[in-house]
């Protein structure tokens, strides 16, 4: 067992992984338990919606053991079981949003990227502050601030430009900061 005992980074002994992918469905329950708040975590980050985000693990275990067969390196399944979590949330997105908006490129230019994490980190609501979001730039915040990929990673992950993903952040951002702005003008 890895040093780490939660989330994508817990080791999965092989033999679990092959009796899983040969349809064993004690050993597909043991890789369920394992990872399944790794994934809920993910999508909930990414959906901000629970019950959609459980639809969409449910997926996410559904593919993993139909592909459990391709996984080469059974060290990996953390990784890949992460990367097919993405992947399903952006398939989702993708099959629900419409056609994205032309980017303005006359976007303020923002704090460094640990001031972002720092008022993002202190906001009281954020719920309320999420909602403001679409759900393309929802998912870029979350991807880049809560998941730790970078804009190239992301996309890579959607098919879209690395520019356009930079866009869409600073855009989240700064719709983010000028909400809380007018919340603060407000009180």
């Amino acid at each position: 067992m890895s040093k780490e005992t939660f989330g994508f980074g817990q080791v999965t002994d092989a033999s679990i992984i092959r009796a899983a992918s040969k349809g064993s469905s004690q050993a597909q329950h043991v890789i369920f338990e394992r990872y399944k708040t790794a994934v809920l975590r993910t999508l909930i980050g990414m959906c901000h919606d629970r019950e959609l985000a459980r639809d969409l693990a449910q997926e996410v275990f559904i593919q993993a053991f139909r592909k459990l067969h391709q996984l080469k390196n059974p060290q990996r399944l953390g990784a890949w079981l992460k990367q097919l979590t993405v992947r399903t949330a952006l398939s989702y997105f993708r099959s629900q949003t419409p056609p994205p908006e032309p980017l303005d490129d006359n976007i303020a230019t923002l704090p460094s990227w640990s001031d972002q994490v720092d008022w993002l980190i202190q906001l009281r609501d954020i719920n309320t502050l999420i909602k403001q979001l679409t759900e393309a730039e929802r998912y870029s915040v979350w991807l880049y601030l809560g998941e730790g990929y970078s804009h190239e990673e992301i996309a890579q992950l959607t098919g879209e430009a690395a520019a356009t993903v930079r866009k869409r952040y600073q855009r989240a951002l700064a719709k983010l900061q000028a909400h809380i702005t007018q919340s603060q003008e407000q009180l």
